[in-house]
Formats: structure tokens, C-alpha cells, sequence
């Protein structure tokens, strides 16, 4: 992959996903209802030997945490599908991301393969329902893209973010201080557990549920969740974001994240909270997974439609220009 790919379609993708999801301006094309929270996340010994990352060395390191609820519509009710994305303050100044969903697969292995499962939902009439028999002929004709739909439609609602397990969907190069590489897909599970519920019943919770849930939590004690790596063997598939690896891989936990409480944009200092999932430090790197290198371009893409980008600065004019 080259870099300009990460951009390539990043427009048209954000604009039809609009179309298929709704236009809400100010908000997130995607899991556009979410909330952050601050923690600290402590890398066990163990994690040196897989990477040389600075966050997993063993030292604590500030979080912040954005749960979500999936979709684009903020006003929507909760489903199966839940958002976490954990951003590390690396002691040098920078930042990594680490964003994970409720589900464990994507819905396409191409960007084109995503560009046409949003065309084939894309509805008939503006403002009318999803084209469900688009959708129905679009999976008939992808059966990776079918059976992850079914898996999502099998899979339990949270009862809490607290007690939510979160799968990175794509896998990524772990490189030690060797450079020996692994390949690892990461995971993090509620140390208090996995619990879950019919989707029908969360559906009659309000809109906010499991945001005032965990912070009615967070009141009393922290949550914390471990992050695990799950490690890949030859011939398990690295960019195929549809595609599960087997349940016998190792699992090795390696690291803990404890979250505190609340904080807003504005304690932190940043009114977007771009959570890019390629934004990198050394000691880990991308894969050559067709979606997961899209994903800077249409992050950036849906964060100056947001929020205008420097078109939204004094006078809504360039600072260069005079």
C-alpha cells in the first residue's frame, strides 16, 4: 500500500455513508454519540518482549477513553454495537490510538467491496428507508460480507462498557527491540467481567443509558480492563478484516487500563479527538489491510466536515492569506 492510498475514495466514502446513515452536521460520520473519560493504562513486563512501543514498557501512561454507541444518527438508541477508542499521551509529547469495537469483524475486506455494500443500502428515495433488498442481493453475493452480518445479528447487547469486550478488527506488526516481528490482533476485557443482554431490551432504555450507567459507576470505584494480544501463526490472515483467526491462538494479557472518571474536550485541550487507528508510534505499525489504511483518510475526511476545519477559525478565512 502506498501512503496516498490511505485517502483514496476518503470523500466519497464519508458522503455515501451520509446518505445511508444521515446527515448530522457538528458530529461523527460514525458512532456519533459518544462521551470521554480519563484513566491511566500500565504495560506488564511482559508486553516489552513483544514491541518496543513507549506506552507498553511498563511505565504508567495517561488515557483518555471514548465509549460510543455505533451508527451515525447521536440521537439514536443503543445496539449491539459499541465503540471504545483509547488514546495513549506518550511521555515525548505525542499521541497512539487504539480504537476497538463490540465486534470482533468489519463488514468488508476492500474498500471497494465497502463502497458497494453502501451503495447497495443506499435508499431508494432521499430520506427513505435502507434498500433491504439491495442489501439482501449485495450479501447473496458476498458471503464474507453475510456472515459477519449474521454474526453481528446473533451478538448480545452490553449491559455496561464496563462489562464489554473490545476486539481491534484489523491486525497490526508488533516489532520488539530485536525487530523481530509478530503479527497480533488486540482485545480488551472488563476485569469485571462479561455480561450482556437482548438487544430488544436495551432498545427500551433511553438514548444515554450506558453513558449514565458506567459514570454512576465511575462514582464509586474505577473500571478497569486488561489489554490482551492475540497472536497470530503463519497463514492467518492480515488483511482480511472480515476473517477471524482460530480460537487456539495464544492469548498473552499485557498491559492494564483504569478508567478514572469523566473529562471533556475541553479539559483536554482538543475539540476533535480524531481517533485515527494509524496514528503509530515505533514498535508498532500497520498492516497491509485494505480498510484499516482507508481509515486515516476518511477519519480526516469526516473531521473537517465536522467541524469545518480552518474554515472555522477567526473570520472563517486562511491565517496566510491576509
Amino acid at each position: 500500500m502506498t501512503q496516498n492510498s490511505q485517502y483514496r475514495h476518503a470523500d466519497e466514502i464519508v458522503g455515501k455513508i451520509k446518505d445511508v446513515l444521515g446527515h448530522f452536521p457538528g458530529y461523527r460520520t460514525l458512532h456519533a454519540d459518544g462521551r470521554l473519560y480519563q484513566g491511566v493504562f500500565q504495560a506488564y513486563p511482559v508486553a516489552k518482549h513483544f514491541t518496543r512501543a513507549q506506552h507498553l514498557q511498563g511505565g504508567r501512561v495517561p488515557a483518555t477513553v471514548r465509549f460510543s454507541k455505533g451508527g451515525g444518527d447521536p440521537h439514536a438508541l443503543f445496539n449491539a454495537t459499541v465503540g471504545m477508542a483509547t488514546r495513549f499521551y506518550l511521555p515525548d509529547g505525542r499521541v497512539t490510538n487504539l480504537v476497538m469495537l463490540s465486534q470482533k469483524l468489519f463488514f468488508a475486506r476492500t474498500i471497494e467491496q465497502f463502497v458497494a455494500l453502501v451503495d447497495a443500502l443506499r435508499p431508494t428515495e432521499p430520506h427513505g428507508p435502507l434498500n433491504r433488498a439491495g442489501l439482501d442481493a449485495f450479501l447473496a453475493a458476498n458471503p464474507n460480507v453475510a456472515a459477519v452480518f449474521k454474526m453481528r445479528a446473533e451478538a448480545q447487547a452490553p449491559v455496561s462498557f464496563g462489562n464489554t469486550e473490545f476486539h481491534a478488527i484489523h491486525a497490526f506488526r508488533f516489532i520488539d527491540e530485536h525487530d523481530e516481528i509478530r503479527h497480533v490482533r488486540c482485545h480488551w476485557l472488563p476485569i469485571e467481567g462479561v455480561r450482556g443482554q437482548a438487544v430488544e431490551v436495551l432498545a427500551k432504555e433511553s438514548p444515554s443509558v450506558l453513558f449514565e450507567e458506567i459514570e454512576a459507576r465511575l462514582v464509586d470505584r474505577p473500571i478497569e480492563f486488561e489489554l490482551v494480544l492475540e497472536i497470530a501463526e503463519p497463514g492467518d490472515p492480515l488483511d482480511d478484516a472480515t476473517a477471524l483467526w482460530p480460537e487456539d491462538r495464544v492469548r498473552v494479557p499485557i498491559g492494564l487500563l483504569t478508567v478514572t472518571g469523566t473529562i471533556g474536550e475541553e479539559e483536554i485541550g482538543d475539540p476533535l479527538m480524531n481517533h485515527d487507528p494509524t496514528q503509530l508510534v515505533d514498535g508498532i505499525e500497520a498492516t497491509d489491510d485494505p480498510i484499516l489504511q482507508i481509515r486515516r483518510g476518511v477519519y480526516e475526511a469526516s473531521a473537517a466536515f465536522r467541524s469545518q476545519g480552518w474554515l472555522a477559525g477567526p473570520m472563517g478565512r486562511c491565517p496566510v492569506a491576509g
